[in-house]
């Protein structure tokens, strides 16, 4: 089929050649703006039929001959007609290049709809290159153009754009609301690709919400307005998100046919750039469906791509399946380098940063749109003023007293939030320099190394497994704000097993986990139980009683409303661990960490945390030991969304 393109391109080319060839020296310059105008007619042709490496050559030569006529007509096309052809090789550089050489040729012609055109498709790439606040930029730049010279028909891709960004950094609500934005423009100026991609869209945001049925019939939708115009670059995209819905939904027999379609057409299509999410997509089924061997070979080939095209935001996720397969494997050594180059890679990557720069400027452009609505109301008021008169201005005066008012309490209200966050992440730091010290992976280490020097192999490899995954668990669950019941309860075990390997007798732990609670479902806030077991382990002097245990009881509250956490050691207690401090001069720092978490949170949530420290004497005069208890309001990983 590709053949049989390539040369039906070339015929039309070699008859404007043999045309141009016969014609005097009078009519050159017209033969030679023909033959410009048929060699990217033909670029466009072997495009819109997938044949990007013939169409990328044909273009190559229509910019030669553009560049002999230093016209801007059809420099400006044949730039933008590369750019465009890079874009979808993958090649950013190359694209970012022609695009750039591009908007001068258009501003020079007057066309300020094409320069948006290329503003946006800049947009496009920044995006795919991660680097969200300069996406906004370009995209905002094309919303502007746009309106400026009423092309209506535009305004649709431009909401789709940003409605990409907002599903990019999860937010779902305004990404939907953009993209049924787009979809109504589509939809009036009858655009069946576009409208194609609008339900695709809309579809990726009901599974981001987990509405899998809803997100199936916008699919279902996608693919047979797609049927009209048979875009098999979109079928591909189609294919691959249905897979990857059945993926998640565990139904892994669908989930394979609908990914292993959408691999075959981005290899007819030469799509690379596709086809690393669809192999990493099939080597997570397989992985789940136990074949690892045919999981090994997908992922290795999906790190191959992504390394060979530098799409860099990917490979953290592909070298984690990658580390997570060696180690069901068992084949420890590859499973701990493939987890510290994710680990390397994805600190390096300043995402943070990138999401930061992008709020500031998403949050420039609202102030900027209600500046401008401020302004639009003072006018008003100031055509009623002088309607109304003398006799109104104390009530004028009055209303605007009060505007002032409400605008003071929100400004106020946002500045003690912004300080609420800050002294979050402030916390979130300090959580993770008191858990991570020196002296415990110091000890951790050496117990470690003396399994090695012993020839314990069995028994190093379990500990170390243990401790890179403690230390993956504390540099994720730092930065998230709620994480589930199950990661918690993980993290602690691993924990509470480093812990035992610093003192001589064994200390017993058991968790006692309320039956009824979904603990994949249930979220909470991270290691919020770690420091006071840690209190336990060291100043409650575990070390020293041979009958040592650790008790963690989760269970619902009678309200079912809230969950409960009871943590009971069988210590000194914390009275007497007090006074051991005191002659010390001693402070937990890491108690005090999570007390203070414990208020912000009640600061920034309508339901209260509740929280008590009782020493078991109290109690019981025979007893011993500590019991921490806290309450926390039931929350949810759908509530959490």
């Amino acid at each position: 089929m590709l053949k049989t393109i390539s040369t039906v391109a070339l015929l039309l080319i070699s008859y404007s050649s043999f045309c141009s060839f016969n014609n005097d020296d009078k009519s050159s310059n017209k033969n030679l703006q023909e033959r410009i105008t048929t060699y990217l007619d033909s670029s466009s042709f072997l495009l819109r039929n997938n044949s990007l490496t013939k169409s990328i050559e044909i273009c190559n030569e229509a910019i030669l001959l553009a560049e002999e006529t230093e016209d801007p007509v059809f420099l400006s096309k044949a730039y933008k007609r590369q750019g465009i052809n890079y874009f979808y090789s993958g090649n950013t550089d190359s694209s970012f290049y022609y695009y750039n050489k591009a908007i001068p040729q258009f501003e020079a012609l007057g066309s300020k709809v094409d320069v948006g055109k290329v503003t946006g498709n800049i947009g496009l790439l920044y995006k795919s290159q991660g680097q969200y606040d300069k996406a906004l930029e370009f995209y905002l730049e094309n919303l502007q153009i746009y309106k400026e010279v009423k092309y209506d028909k535009g305004l649709g891709s431009v909401y789709n754009n940003l409605g990409n960004l907002h599903q990019l950094i999860k937010n779902l609500e305004y990404a939907e609301d953009y993209y049924k934005l787009a979809l109504k423009s589509f939809q009036k100026h009858n655009n069946s690709l576009e409208v194609a991609k609008a339900y695709c869209n809309l579809g990726a945001v009901c599974e981001k919400l987990e509405e899998y049925s809803k997100g199936l019939e916008y699919y279902e939708m996608a693919l047979k307005e797609n049927a009209k115009i048979n875009n098999k670059l979109l079928d591909s995209k189609l294919y691959f998100n249905i897979g990857y819905l059945y993926q998640s939904n565990k139904q892994l027999d669908s989930a394979l046919v609908y990914l292993k379609k959408s691999e075959k057409l981005r290899t007819e299509l030469e799509n690379f750039s596709g086809l690393i999410n669809v192999k990493l997509q099939l080597g997570s089924t397989y992985f789940e469906l136990q074949e690892y061997t045919l999981s090994e070979k997908y992922l290795l080939e999906s790190l191959d791509l992504a390394k060979k095209l530098e799409h860099h935001l990917v490979l953290p996720d592909i070298l984690f399946h990658l580390s997570s397969l060696y180690k069901d494997k068992k084949q420890f050594k590859q499973a701990y380098e493939y987890q510290s180059k994710g680990v390397q890679l994805k600190d390096s990557l300043n995402t943070i940063s990138n999401e930061n720069k992008f709020a500031e400027l998403a949050a420039a452009y609202e102030n900027e749109k209600k500046k401008q609505e401020f302004e639009l109301l003072q006018q008003r008021t100031q055509i009623q003023n002088l309607e109304l008169g003398q006799k109104n201005a104390w009530i004028i005066v009055l209303l605007v007293v009060m505007i002032l008012g409400v605008v003071a309490v929100l400004v106020s209200l946002r500045i003690n939030r912004m300080r609420a966050d800050h002294k979050i992440m402030d916390l979130r730091q300090k959580v993770l320099l008191t858990q991570m010290n020196p002296h415990f992976l110091f000890n951790s280490l050496t117990a470690i190394q003396s399994f090695i020097l012993d020839e314990k192999n069995d028994d190093a490899n379990n500990y170390l497994s243990r401790l890179a995954s403690l230390v993956r668990g504390i540099l994720e669950n730092s930065r998230e704000e709620f994480v589930s019941l199950r990661t918690e309860l993980r993290t602690l075990e691993d924990y509470i097993g480093l812990q035992k390997l610093r003192f001589e007798n064994d200390i017993c732990y058991n968790f006692e986990i309320d039956a009824t609670l979904n603990q994949d479902e249930v979220m909470i806030p991270p290691m919020l139980a770690q420091p006071f077991i840690e209190n336990a382990l060291i100043h409650g002097k575990l070390r020293n009683n041979p009958e040592a245990c650790i008790n963690v009881k989760v269970s619902k509250t009678e309200d079912e409303q809230s969950l409960k956490f009871d943590i009971i050691d069988n210590g000194i207690g914390i009275d007497e661990a007090k006074k051991h401090s005191t002659q010390k001069n001693h402070k937990s720092l890491a108690t005090s960490i999570a007390l203070d978490r414990v208020k912000i949170y009640n600061f920034k949530s309508s339901k209260k945390m509740n929280f008590e420290i009782v020493d078991l004497k109290s109690i019981n005069s025979n007893k011993s030991g500590t019991k921490v208890s806290y309450s926390i309001p039931i929350l949810t990983s759908s509530k959490n969304k």
